[in-house]
């Protein structure tokens, strides 16, 4: 007759339970990188973009922003809206390049960026002249 030992066995299911959870995790990241802003940018560099992430800068009418999208891997879209909903650039599964936005409206502009697996990073800058 051969034992069994009913600790062993609840041990390995929970163990397996547990590598089973930490693995769909992983797979679940949204974000890995960096992002910071303020009054006069917004920079974001990421390893790893499946979600939205956002920055406020209040603009006035006729000033520039340069925008700089380097993108390694994955889709990214973006969309510059200010509190209105009046938008000065959109594009979807944007590539590689450097742009010159220039505002016609003043106002409050949210950058958006969404990704979809996505690595690289996008950069808006105020321009002083």
């Amino acid at each position: 007759m051969i034992k069994t030992n009913p600790g062993l066995f609840l041990s390995i299911v929970v163990l397996s339970a547990l590598t089973l959870f930490l693995v769909g995790c992983a797979n679940n990241q949204i974000f890995s990188g960096s992002k910071t802003g303020n009054d006069n940018q917004f920079l974001a560099d990421f390893d790893l973009l499946n979600t939205t992430i956002s920055g406020d800068m209040p603009i006035l009418a006729g000033d520039s922003v340069a925008v700089a999208i380097d993108i390694k891997k994955g889709d990214v879209d973006i969309k510059v809206a200010n509190e209105n909903g009046t938008i000065a650039y959109q594009v979807d599964n944007v590539q590689t390049r450097n742009l010159m936005l220039t505002i016609k409206t003043a106002g409050t502009y949210t950058f958006g960026i969404t990704g979809y697996k996505a690595k690289g990073s996008v950069h808006f800058k105020k321009v002083y002249e």
